[in-house]
């Protein structure tokens, strides 16, 4: 079992029982426990104080980063590194990117900034709170999105190994860890705001013009940029690229959509609660 959580995809333990697919039993198995454990992290973590729940978020990140980093590590003593593709240059993988100043802008607790010093630390420290804004925007929009998507179908991690591989378990643990953070937001100094939607994308944007750079120089497709994932003959690179733009825009608004429906329903639970409560005197 151990050479089996660790085996290389070319390793006959490996290949013996593939090829390897979403949507099995174990899968739905994994994909179902880890949305109720996040579920039940947010609800739990979300009553606790501003600071422990800023802690939480932090931990939670420098969570993601060692299995970044582990991953990392496994890849180069497997001698399956690969530059075109193991790179932290995918959608969830500039997250880790982001997370950080998403984070930073909590810290204040609502605090608002002095406008009136221009001294060059104030000056930069409004750079980086403008940056934080639109970094929480970005974590919030395609980090949510990013979890639900990377758990449902995790590919191509579940064409190439078990579930219960090393490889598998990091891509759900990473994506979980994400999620966690993206859904921690609005319970810190956040509040999520269809209008603001336009900066997550802002930032989207900027990441795939730097990825398509890199994707030029290497001949590696970040983001998809340089051509899709799977092949359709009638929209080739680069007039599918709108399309795609598109649809990375209409999937950044969900979870605000998502938000405010929820936060509507509860508060209208809430009203009820008080009315029958008032009855009762």
């Amino acid at each position: 079992m151990f050479k089996l959580f660790f085996a290389g995809k070319d390793d006959p333990l490996i290949l013996q029982n593939g090829p390897y697919r979403p949507f099995t039993t174990l899968h739905i198995s994994a994909m179902l426990f880890l949305f109720i454990v996040v579920y039940i992290a947010v609800g739990h973590v979300k009553q606790k104080e501003y600071r422990l729940r800023f802690l939480w978020s932090v931990w939670a990140y420098a969570f993601l980063v060692f299995l970044n980093i582990f991953r990392f590590v496994w890849d180069v003593y497997m001698g399956i590194f690969n530059i075109k593709e193991d790179l932290p240059l995918q959608l969830c993988g500039i997250q880790m990117f982001a997370i950080p100043l998403a984070l930073l802008l909590q810290r204040n607790e609502g605090q608002p900034l002095d406008y009136s010093d221009t001294s060059s630390i104030a000056e930069t420290s409004r750079w980086i709170w403008k940056m934080g804004e639109y970094m929480c925007e970005f974590v919030y929009a395609y980090g949510t999105v990013g979890f639900v998507l990377a758990l449902i179908l995790p590919l191509p991690t579940l064409s190439e190994y078990p579930v219960f591989h090393f490889r598998s378990i990091q891509s759900l643990l990473y994506h979980t860890a994400m999620g966690f953070i993206a859904f921690m937001l609005p319970y810190l100094n956040y509040q999520p705001d269809i209008r603001n939607v336009k900066k997550a994308y802002c930032v989207l944007i900027i990441c795939a013009v730097l990825t398509g750079i890199v994707n030029m120089l290497i001949g590696s497709n970040y983001l998809y940029t340089a051509y899709l994932p799977i092949e359709f003959k009638l929209l080739p690179w680069p007039l599918y690229l709108p399309f795609l733009f598109a649809f990375a825009l209409f999937v950044g608004r969900l979870p605000y959509y998502a938000y405010a429906f929820f936060h509507r329903m509860c508060s209208e639970d809430m009203v009820d609660v008080l009315h029958e409560g008032r009855s009762g005197f």
